[in-house]
C-alpha cells in the first residue's frame, strides 16, 4: 500500500512538472502587432496566474487600460508592436509582454517570466 501511494505521488508530481507555466506553447508563433491590435481592441480578457489569482483586462479601442484583481484595480494606456504587448499602468508601471498565438488563443509572457493565457471574456 506505501508503495501504490508514492508510486501516485510520483506521478502527480511529475504529471504537475509537465505542465507549461513558464514556456509557451511549442506550436505558437510571434504574435504581429497588427493581429495583436485586432485581437485586443475593445475587448475584455480573463487569465489567472500560476498563483490562482483571476485577472481581467480591458482594451479600449482608444489605448486606454483597465486591469483588475480581487482587492486590485489600475488602469493606464496599451499599445502593441510586433511581438510584444507594451504600455502602462498607473500603479505598477511600464510593461512589455512577449506576445504569441496559438490556435488562436493568445499568451503573454508576463515580467517574471510566467506565461499566461488570455481568454475572451
Amino acid at each position: 500500500m506505501k508503495l501504490c501511494s508514492l508510486l501516485v505521488a510520483a506521478v502527480l508530481a511529475s504529471s504537475a512538472i509537465a505542465q507549461p507555466t513558464n514556456g509557451f506553447p511549442p506550436t505558437s508563433s510571434v504574435a504581429t502587432g497588427q493581429e495583436l491590435n485586432t485581437h485586443l481592441s475593445g475587448k475584455t480578457f480573463n487569465a489567472v496566474y500560476a498563483d490562482g489569482t483571476p485577472v481581467q483586462t480591458r482594451f479600449g479601442t482608444d489605448g486606454e487600460l483597465f486591469a483588475s484583481a480581487p482587492g486590485f484595480a489600475d488602469s493606464g494606456k496599451w499599445r502593441v508592436e510586433d511581438g510584444k504587448l507594451c504600455g502602462s499602468l498607473r500603479k505598477l508601471g511600464d510593461f512589455c509582454n512577449e506576445a504569441r498565438f496559438d490556435a488562436g488563443t493568445l499568451y503573454l509572457r508576463r515580467m517574471n517570466g510566467e506565461v499566461i493565457r488570455y481568454v475572451p471574456n
